[in-house]
């Protein structure tokens, strides 16, 4: 067994040379809405994941650079919508500067009173729990209030540069 003493310490990572190595790991694809005092905000996150089931908590990770962030973050609630494997489109939508994200899209208001986007598979409804800077991102933990399944297909993950549709492989 390969001990931590035996690594070299002054070794570093390449980070363009690392994310390369981690577009071969399949990233599940989420936006993440809420309703503020200027309106709706949305943004697509490739980072979503469950954390624990008591309590029952997930989390995402937001670029520090992110100009969506500081406004979304100004809401107690947000809600996750997680995409299907066929809504490539919408996912770009929201991952775009500069535009109206929830143009053209078609979306309700949940009990939080934040935006469900009509095209996602699951939207979980979650509070705040915490939030840690992590190097260059923002880790956000949500605690989940509520839930609903719309459909129950394959989901959209991204890989290696591009959606990954899991559909024909069910």
């Amino acid at each position: 067994m390969t001990t931590l003493a035996e690594f070299e310490t002054d070794q570093t990572v390449d980070p363009q040379e690392f994310r390369q190595a981690m577009k071969f790991v399949p990233t599940p694809v989420a936006i993440v809405t809420a309703m503020t005092e200027d309106g709706p905000v949305g943004m697509t996150v490739g980072s979503f994941t469950s954390v624990s089931l008591s309590p029952t908590l997930v989390t995402f990770f937001v670029d520090v650079s992110s100009t969506t962030w500081p406004r979304l973050k100004t809401s107690p609630t947000f809600t996750i919508n997680v995409l299907g494997h066929d809504k490539g489109d919408l996912c770009r939508a929201f991952s775009r500067k500069g535009s109206d994200r929830f143009d053209g899209v078609d979306w309700s208001v949940n009990k939080s009173g934040n935006p469900v986007l009509a095209d996602a598979s699951v939207s979980l409804e979650c509070t705040t729990y915490s939030t840690l800077i992590l190097g260059d991102h923002v880790q956000v933990v949500g605690e989940v209030r509520g839930f609903e399944v719309h459909d129950e297909g394959m989901p959209l993950v991204f890989f290696n540069g591009s959606f990954l549709d899991l559909a024909d492989r069910a």
